[in-house]
């Protein structure tokens, strides 16, 4: 077994931040968040003398107690970074995994938040297009909910990969994995009216389709704000993200009688178990409609009628 000193810890620390990023390709703020939990769970193990290296299979449950009111996905996280740190200290020959019989807890799984079709035309009718940042927003708006991209696949998407006359678009997406998305008329028409008048007065610096005044590519950052912005002004009070976009696109989709198969494909996932939450939604909408319509429904009670 490994020595365990602080330098040989975080030498191992910096390996498996490797580890994760080039071999496992996972993000930078992944990579960030189990290095943050592994740390804290390091911390708790001082008192004890015991270190990531010498922990055992009851330490991470003695940690849940102490911390107490973490929820099951905080809970979920932190064993899951526990479990790859323990996983890689066995493949380098460390230690054997003291993680391995440990489960983590099951996470309820919530139903995306989804704007109506009403207020989703209130955001996109939202920005100034008197002014070149108004036609451009406008733009970015409609592309996001018509094409159900990620915000990371709008930021980085190349005008090249569009075409204007159809409105498909080739998406590069997790993985590498490209596939087909398309843009409706409407949006295809706030799109080109931004990339013949405006993107051109910007000067992009690359081949980006979303750039800011000087030509910048948009970040990630600046499109949850600008998408936050128009949602207030457009009245809209739920909590809003790109993501929220995305699912209104798919359950939208969905309720106008796409089938999950193809929905899956324009989204991009490779489980269609990720998809069919879409449906719940569907069926939350459908619950709702029938309380509201129906001549026993919530409404029918509220007029008196039995």
């Amino acid at each position: 077994m490994a020595r365990s000193s602080p330098q040989n810890v975080e030498s191992l620390l910096d390996r498996f931040e490797e580890e994760l990023l080039l071999a496992q390709g996972k993000s930078q703020n992944t990579g960030q968040a189990y290095l943050s939990d592994l740390r804290a769970f390091a911390r708790f193990l001082v008192p004890s003398g015991k270190t990531l290296l010498t922990f055992d299979q009851e330490d991470p449950g003695r940690y849940f107690s102490e911390k107490g009111d973490l929820s099951a996905r905080s809970r979920s996280r932190i064993l899951s970074s526990l479990k790859s740190w323990s996983r890689f200290l066995e493949v380098e020959g460390v230690r054997k995994d003291p993680t391995e019989e440990l489960s983590s807890p099951k996470i309820p799984r919530s139903l995306p938040k989804v704007l109506s079709q009403e207020e989703i035309a209130r955001l996109i009718s939202a920005p100034d297009e008197k002014r070149a940042e108004g036609i451009r927003d406008r733009a970015i708006l409609s592309f996001f909910y018509a094409s159900g991209l990620r915000v990371s696949e709008v930021a980085t998407f190349p005008l090249e990969r569009l075409n204007l006359e159809t409105g498909a678009l080739v998406v590069t997406g997790k993985g590498a994995k490209e596939r087909i998305a398309f843009l409706d008329a409407s949006s295809l028409v706030h799109v080109r009216r931004y990339t013949e008048t405006v993107r051109p007065l910007f000067r992009p610096a690359g081949p980006e389709l979303f750039v800011a005044r000087g030509g910048a590519p948009l970040t990630r950052q600046a499109l949850w704000t600008l998408i936050k912005k128009y949602g207030k002004k457009a009245g809209i009070t739920s909590p809003l993200s790109p993501h929220v976009l995305r699912h209104s696109f798919a359950t939208h989709l969905l309720e106008k009688g796409l089938d999950i198969r193809s929905i899956q494909l324009l989204l991009g996932h490779e489980d269609i178990r990720t998809t069919e939450i879409y449906t719940h939604v569907s069926l939350a909408h459908l619950k709702k409609t029938l309380e509201e319509h129906h001549p026993r429904g919530k409404s029918s009670s509220r007029n008196g009628t039995t």
